[in-house]
């Protein structure tokens, strides 16, 4: 039996999913196809995992969008409208979601912490070249 608040939608190559700015009350489940993800117009991934969820930060922080989400090749996804009400009445839902975040959190610190650890291990230049003898 298909959900009253689930619906299963199809984007031709080209299409926006979502528009950065823009705001709706629903979240997008991608089945199948690929996604290109711009913020500013600069290229930040690109999705084909089924599953990937999208919409989830602006509903959740009622913000707009922060990414333009487009179709590289045929998608197909399903739509959950009125996605706050679904979740609130869809506790399992609402965790999947939150282990979602919580993933992207993890990924993010790793990559923060990664990057300023690297940092933190390379000299400066103008020290490196105050060093007359390298093999000191």
């Amino acid at each position: 039996m298909a959900e009253s608040w689930l619906r299963h939608e199809f984007l031709a190559p080209g299409m926006v999913l979502l528009a950065q700015g823009g705001r709706s009350r629903e979240l997008y489940v991608l089945q199948d196809g690929q996604l290109d993800v711009t913020r500013d117009g600069v290229h930040v991934t690109v999705v084909k995992t089924a599953g990937a969820v999208f919409g989830e930060m602006s509903l959740l922080l009622d913000l707009p969008h922060t990414a333009t989400v487009t179709a590289i090749t045929s998608v197909e996804y399903f739509v959950i409208e009125n996605a706050l009400d679904v979740l609130r009445t869809h506790p399992e839902l609402l965790l999947q979601i939150a282990r979602l975040l919580a993933q992207r959190v993890n990924t993010t610190t790793e990559l923060l912490t990664r990057d300023r650890a690297e940092e933190a291990l390379v000299l400066p230049r103008r020290v490196m070249t105050g060093w007359g003898d390298p093999a000191i």
